[in-house]
């Protein structure tokens, strides 16, 4: 058996073993950096919903002015129609209208249902007007019923409404862009200027879906 020359050692198992226990501690050390890295990239929580909107401000025309001028925003309400009473021509030159309306209009819009409470007001207070004129016992009962009736709708009935979120780089283009939706739109579908606070009611609504409207524009 030939012998091993002299002053050299070979740890081929040590070698081996130490290599293995090198390798694991660099890849401890990239895992560590890598984790560290992410923690430092982590975003800071926004502190409030104003943060979190990108709605900064309304505007004085009633328009919504957007956060990191990112532009402006609108909102029309689209008045809804009976679709199962018309033709078959009348459905038809809607459904081509619309398209026409959606092919023409290139700029950024959103279609958005929401259901709003009912606004039994205006017969409520009619109501209220007869109850209090009224000297008939036996009319007395059936305006009573009839208040109750209202009452039970305005606060258990919702009514399902259409709206038109439109968007553009200026208050000038804004009204451009609102101008051109109503001339599209009103032969199919008018569109219903809304107030101030039936569209901040929207905005709200919007982000609080669980809510109730208290309020109505």
């Amino acid at each position: 058996m030939p012998g091993r020359e002299k002053g050299k050692t070979l740890f081929f198992e040590d070698s081996e073993e130490q290599q293995a226990l090198f390798d694991e501690r660099a890849k401890r050390r990239r895992k560590y950096k890598t984790t560290k890295n992410r923690k430092k990239k982590r975003e800071a929580v926004k502190a409030s919903m104003a943060d979190i909107l990108p709605i900064q401000d309304m505007t004085s025309d009633g328009s919504f002015e957007l956060q990191e001028k990112k532009g402006y925003m609108d909102v029309m309400q689209l008045q809804s129609k009976d679709i199962y009473s018309p033709s078959t021509q009348e459905t038809e030159y809607d459904i081509m209208m619309m398209a026409k309306f959606f092919q023409s209009y290139a700029h950024d819009i959103k279609v958005v249902s929401m259901n709003f409470p009912v606004d039994m007001q205006k017969q409520l207070d009619a109501i209220h007007r007869k109850i209090a004129q009224n000297t008939a016992p036996l009319y007395e009962r059936f305006l009573l019923k009839k208040r109750d009736e209202l009452q039970f709708l305005e606060t258990h009935r919702t009514n399902r409404e259409f709206y038109l979120y439109i968007y553009a780089s200026s208050l000038k283009q804004l009204a451009e862009y609102r101008n051109n939706c109503r001339r599209y739109l009103g032969r199919v579908t008018p569109i219903i200027e809304l107030t101030d606070e039936k569209k901040l009611d929207l905005i709200y609504k919007l982000n609080n879906l669980n809510t109730k409207l208290e309020k109505r524009g």
